[in-house]
């Protein structure tokens, strides 16, 4: 069977091998969210050599508030996002529209409101994520500043989904590599030049997030698009609004689990470790990103095609499109995992050199979460697709089975036998459980179409 897309003059999709297709849309997610991966490790390179481990330490103690503001993104940009793809696939045009403007507007209020609540109880919020006497003030310090690039990220970044499924990837690129640039230009210029410190990395993150925030609202209201924001279609619809939570759920799930999970392990590390073994998991953190970000661009890249595909009863293609992105991205990974294993301390090295402690800690972590980056696609694939084709509920017990019912629990008892050691192998274990329970999900969906997880699937 050859994998074509049928043909439609007024589908982004058209005449092109599933293949291509793939390119077109993961490329750019891949290069984007690299990107994003890239400034957020050279952001803490910057932090680390200018502040050290202390400044280190109130960046990853603030991470969990992060996750926070990305899964509330998540659950309403991924969410109408895949309802979105669905309709075109449907030839649902002005359902389409409506979806797009419901998205805006839930952004827009979820976002505001959680940047309101974050100023209002600043103090507090750093006291419960672990902030101690030392670490406090600069925690205090990137937290004022920073704030207001998370608001504009939840919109920018719920928003850049619907371009990428508009048929327009190469846009959706250009929304990350702008706050990527900008953040990489100016983050050295505040911190060194001005002598900003922490606060100075900062800004330079808010100044990223707000040039990529203008780019997107610039497509939307004036840029070429089928599919403008008008207030119209901003009206917001019951259905629609629940229709999107019910599929964004399953992301948003995964974010609020990971912010819990990064809550008790920050917590975990301080207790058998200090602010460095928080400092050298943020350090292996920011590199695992590294190599995960390409593997969430190549899912992203691949959701709207597997939607598309769904919503036009093409399912083998979408199956297809799932199996081939599984392929590439774990060459990916596996890459990925070859150059951490080797080059673990010099990696390290490069946050802060000086601190032969930090450096040590930090290299043993990156080896140990890293061990099985090989077979994580499977895990993060299989989430995706359940996703995209408006199987929620699947797609959510997969996001929660490795955060909430696997890895809180191991990074709980794990360190009680084994002290740091538990805690920093916890997430590997439960990488390993999770990625079975993916794989036989996987295997029992496929079975029902008559095509294989692995191997040449048969011919109809």
């Amino acid at each position: 069977m050859k994998n074509k897309i049928m043909s439609n003059p007024n589908n982004p999709f058209k005449d092109k091998s599933l293949s291509t297709l793939l390119v077109r849309f993961s490329a750019p997610a891949v290069a984007g969210m690299f990107a994003n991966a890239l400034y957020n490790i050279i952001s803490r390179i910057y932090v680390g050599q200018d502040v050290g481990a202390a400044g280190l330490a109130g960046i990853t103690l603030l991470f969990p508030l992060g996750l926070i503001y990305m899964g509330f993104s998540a659950l309403i940009g991924v969410g109408s996002n895949a309802l979105f793809s669905i309709r075109l696939g449907e030839h649902q045009t002005e359902e389409a529209r409506r979806i797009l403007g419901n998205g805006f507007i839930l952004l827009t209020m979820v976002s505001s409101a959680l940047t309101v609540l974050s100023y209002m109880y600043l103090d507090p919020i750093l006291a419960l994520l672990g902030a101690d006497s030392e670490v406090l003030p600069l925690a205090r310090a990137y937290a004022q500043v920073v704030f207001p690039g998370y608001l504009l990220f939840g919109i920018g970044a719920g928003m850049n989904h619907f371009i990428r499924s508009s048929g327009r990837p190469k846009t959706a690129m250009a929304t990350q590599l702008i706050g990527a640039f900008i953040n990489l230009v100016f983050g050295p210029l505040f911190i060194f030049t001005f002598h900003w410190g922490i606060r100075g990395a900062a800004a330079a993150t808010v100044l990223g997030q707000l040039i990529s925030f203008i780019w997107v609202m610039y497509f939307f209201l004036c840029g070429n698009t089928m599919y403008r924001l008008r207030l119209v279609y901003c009206k917001v619809k019951k259905r629609i609004v629940l229709g999107c939570l019910a599929i964004g759920f399953s992301q948003f799930a995964f974010q609020l689990a990971s912010s819990v999970l990064n809550f008790i392990l920050n917590h975990a590390l301080l207790k058998y470790g200090g602010n460095v073994a928080v400092s050298a998991m943020g350090i292996a953190i920011s590199v695992n990103t590294l190599v995960l970000m390409p593997l969430l661009g190549i899912s992203q890249g691949a959701q709207p095609l597997i939607g598309y595909n769904y919503g036009a009863r093409k399912y083998k293609t979408a199956i297809q499109t799932l199996k081939m992105a599984l392929r590439w991205s774990m060459w990916i990974t596996t890459t990925g995992f070859v150059i951490l294993e080797l080059f673990a301390v010099p990696i390290a090295a490069v946050f802060n050199s000086t601190d032969t402690a930090l450096v040590a800690m930090a290299s043993r972590t990156i080896r140990i979460l890293n061990f099985l980056l090989p077979i994580l696609p499977l895990q993060v694939m299989a989430t995706s697709f359940f996703q995209a084709i408006n199987q929620p509920v699947k797609a959510a017990f997969l996001s929660l089975s490795r955060q909430v019912l696997l890895v809180i629990p191991l990074v709980l008892i794990l360190p009680l036998f084994f002290k740091l050691s538990g805690v920093f192998y916890a997430p590997v274990v439960a990488d390993l459980i999770a990625t079975l329970v993916a794989v036989y999900m996987l295997h029992t969906f496929f079975a029902k179409h008559d095509l294989r997880l692995f191997g040449k699937s048969k011919e109809n």
